[in-house]
């Protein structure tokens, strides 16, 4: 299984938070995880480079994230649009 990292502590544990039917929507999803702060990984078979589709689960991609973002990526990809809350702008500013 190939796969391409961000996530810059390779011992977290990893959790898969969405699975993209394609390479260019499993990168779309990385990219705004990673706009939102949250370190992502893609997971894909060999199969998915080959043929590039995906056929029952066939060349799938797997959005990987540590385990402890997983609620915090979920919220980022059910809603990409909305504001993140910074946690250091909550001192009454």
């Amino acid at each position: 299984m190939e796969h391409e990292s961000a996530v810059p502590e390779q011992n977290a544990a990893l959790e898969v938070v969405f699975t993209a039917n394609g390479e260019m929507e499993a990168h779309t999803i990385r990219s705004a995880l990673e706009a939102a702060g949250i370190p992502a990984e893609l997971k894909m078979e060999a199969a998915q480079r080959l043929f590039a589709v995906t056929v029952d689960g066939l060349g799938a991609v797997r959005v990987m994230v540590p385990a402890d973002r997983l609620e915090e990526a979920r919220s980022v990809i059910e809603n990409p649009a909305a504001p993140l809350e910074d946690p250091e702008a909550s001192d009454g500013q």
